[in-house]
């Protein structure tokens, strides 16, 4: 190190240091300061929080002493035993006795409006009236207001069958001190409640009440509103550290205080927090001491850093290759090196075809084991193209990027790939399949967008799990316009939901005599813009979208309305496997059909056995309500699926509808005229109905007579037309009317 450098880091340590010591002794200044004035604060406004906690609560205890008086003084017993003709048994027990037991009021004195006394009472007990004479002053001043009330009182009027009282309470308090007790003295005028016994004269007697304010009462004051060492002192009597609350006399003269020790929380708070708050200024000047040690490691520990969250930033943390990040940092040098540094470029989208399936069986670590394979796999395939960029785009969806100089070596890379990632992976959870599927998009020399390149690899993917996974396929221009037209028909199957683009049309059905046994609904969608599309393009696309809920109940509500009339013919609903396998489905189609007032007994549900293949709860749910409702259950397309009879063993269908692939295929003599024929004969063995679809020739119809079937739906008997034309297929007779 040379003697310039060394003394310029000296001087960076001292600019560092001087800064650092300054802010740290400061900021022990600081705290000290701001803690000693947080305490005072403290215990400032906690006292005189308490203090007027503590006079308000002295206030409600007044209160409820009166209150406690009321129901006694205020009766219209109380009128008639105490003004009309004074008893003093009735005195005992309802305010001598009583008052002292329940509520603790020591003496207890009637007036009458002379002011002399009626009755004594001392501890529940009658006494001298002469006991009356420490408190008579007093009483002299609490009656002024009393008989001032009374007087200003409006008549009684009686209300025997009022649901309150006829009169408000009339009562006065005020403090005294009898030698060295201070009581709470309380006068309560004697008057009805109902008014159904007035006041024999215009001064009412008034009962007199006193309550020491004894140590009992201060212990049940202090553990109510929590207060320490409370007591009654002297009046002026000053002690440190404690606060008071004067009372007072009528005339306003101090007789006595209540005194208790306000609690300090700030200065408690201090002593419990002593030691931390000394150890937290030691480790403050320690920390600045270890940061001026530490600067000088802090450059070197940055740089690291900072390669290190590069690294993470442009790098997946599971499988340790380039993420989404590099992989669009890294695309565009790429695309724009095709046609200099290699002839081509081949982006292939790689992914998992099962991988969900070992998530939920083996657990996330077991997918996480896969994922790890699956990059190395990758990464082995192109070992010999150093250019080549393995990327991970999220979840189970990769990206390999590399060089190729002919769509031969693209095909053969892409071959290669699929191989090598398709062998079992062994593992501690055992051996684990699983599938792939890669889409490739070929880049040729010009220039391309990154987001377009992956979307049209992404596309290939899309084609390559559509056509059965396991595949590679390469990106063609016609996949963009399917999607394009994909989206296009997506978009308008939800527009068309609130445009009522969707139409129903109804297929007869007929028996061997011509006549119209039943109807199959079928929907329409006439586009704006495309026209008439094909249910076969639009229905699985429903399906993959979700949207098929919203259509299957639109269906529902619109072939119950029209044909919530037709009480000749039975009506055939098609219904798809995912409307099946959709909690409360059943329910969503009792609550339409309650609606529209239909008998279900009239209406077929046309399942496949793609629908019924789940067997799960929720399949078999809406199986049996929709049977329970009365709907009748027919199997369609019934031979083309892997276990139709098992089928027939676990659910109660009605009939079986033969596909029209069979009936396409009847000839004079053949195989498949011995194929509908065992169908036949397997149904009439279930006691089940049998119908075939897709009759369009005499000799179609006389072979499925001949082995049989006596039902049929086609062009030959009828084409597909809208409910208003239905009534017209019907002759007087019966029969189906033949159109040209």
């Amino acid at each position: 190190m040379s003697l310039a450098s060394g003394i310029a880091e000296k001087s960076r340590r001292h600019r560092l240091l001087v800064p650092i010591a300054a802010m740290t002794f400061g900021t022990l200044v600081l705290l000290v300061l701001l803690a000693s004035f947080l305490i005072v604060c403290f215990d400032w406004t906690a006292s005189l929080r308490e203090r007027h906690m503590v006079e308000q609560g002295f206030q409600r205890l007044l209160e409820q002493y009166q209150e406690n008086i009321v129901p006694q003084a205020d009766w219209d017993v109380a009128v008639e035993k105490l003004d009309h003709e004074f008893d003093p048994k009735f005195a005992d027990d309802n305010f001598g006795i009583q008052l002292f037991t329940f509520y603790g009021f020591t003496h207890t004195f009637f007036v009458d409006g002379q002011g002399k006394v009626l009755y004594a009472s001392v501890r529940g007990e009658q006494a001298d009236k002469k006991t009356f004479r420490p408190f008579a002053a007093t009483v002299a001043e609490l009656l002024k207001p009393i008989r001032k009330a009374e007087t200003a009182r409006p008549p009684i009027t009686p209300d025997p069958d009022t649901q309150g009282t006829v009169t408000r309470p009339i009562q006065s308090h005020a403090m005294v001190r009898i030698h060295d007790t201070v009581y709470i003295l309380i006068a309560t005028l004697v008057q009805p409640d109902l008014g159904l016994v007035l006041p024999k004269g215009q001064s009412a007697p008034v009962a007199i009440t006193a309550m020491p304010i004894d140590r009992a009462m201060l212990q049940t004051f202090a553990s109510r509103y929590l207060v320490d060492d409370l007591q009654v002192v002297d009046a002026g009597t000053t002690a440190i550290g404690m606060t008071h609350l004067l009372l007072h006399s009528p005339s306003g003269k101090e007789i006595a205080a209540l005194a208790w020790t306000p609690r300090r929380p700030g200065i408690l708070l201090l002593e419990q927090l002593l030691l931390p708050m000394l150890g937290a200024l030691v480790l403050l000047a320690l920390a600045g001491w270890v940061l001026v040690r530490r600067s000088g490691v802090i450059v070197d520990e940055l740089i690291m850093n900072e390669k290190q969250a590069k690294h993470l930033a442009y790098h997946d943390q599971l499988t340790h290759v380039p993420n989404r990040t590099m992989l669009f940092e890294r695309l565009p040098e790429m695309l724009n090196a095709v046609g200099q540094d290699f002839a081509m470029l081949a982006v292939l989208c790689v992914d998992l075809d099962r991988f969900k399936e070992v998530n939920d069986t083996l657990g996330h670590e077991a997918g996480d084991l896969l994922l790890k394979a699956l990059a190395d796999r990758l990464r082995a395939t192109c070992e010999t193209a150093p250019e080549a960029l393995v990327a991970r785009l999220g979840g189970d969806e990769f990206v390999l990027v590399c060089p190729v100089q002919n769509e031969q070596e693209a095909k053969e890379l892409a071959e290669r790939c699929l191989g090598l990632i398709m062998k079992p992976m062994t593992c501690d959870y055992g051996q684990i399949d699983v599938g792939c599927s890669i889409g490739v998009a070929l880049i040729g020399e010009g220039q391309a967008d990154p987001s377009v390149v992956l979307r049209h690899a992404d596309m290939a993917l899309y084609e390559a799990k559509a056509e059965g996974k396991g595949q590679v396929r390469f990106f063609e221009p016609a996949m963009a316009e399917a999607m394009r037209m994909r989206r296009t028909l997506e978009d308008s199957l939800r527009v068309s939901l609130r445009t009522d683009d969707f139409r129903m049309v109804y297929q007869p059905q007929v028996d061997v005599d011509g006549n119209v046994a039943a109807v199959e609904a079928l929907l329409r969608w006439n586009h704006p813009e495309l026209g008439e599309i094909s249910p076969a393009v639009f229905i699985p696309l429903a399906e993959e979208t979700g949207l098929i809920m919203a259509i299957g109940e639109f269906v529902m509500r619109k072939v119950f309305e029209e044909t919530a009339q037709w009480h000749h013919i039975r009506v055939a609903i098609n219904v798809s496997a995912v409307q099946m396998r959709t909690p409360g489905f059943a329910t969503q189609v009792m609550q339409l059909a309650a609606r529209a007032g239909i008998k279900p007994s009239r209406y077929e549900i046309e399942l496949t056995e793609t629908a019924l293949l789940g067997d799960g709860p929720a399949t078999n749910e809406n199986f049996d309500v929709l049977r329970k409702l009365g709907f009748s259950i027919v199997l369609d397309d019934f031979g083309t699926g892997y276990s139709s009879l098992s089928l027939l063993h676990r659910f109660r269908v009605d009939k079986i509808k033969i596909d029209h692939s069979f009936v396409a295929g009847l000839t004079s003599s053949g195989e498949v005229n011995a194929l509908v024929g065992a169908i036949v004969k397997l149904a009439r063995s279930f006691d089940l109905g049998v119908i075939a679809e897709g009759v369009e020739t005499d000799e179609q119809r006389h072979h499925l007579t001949l082995v049989g079937c006596t039902e049929f739906q086609g062009f030959l008997t009828g084409r597909p037309m809208p409910a208003s034309d239905i009534a017209s297929l019907f002759a007087p007779s019966g029969t189906l009317l033949r159109q040209a």
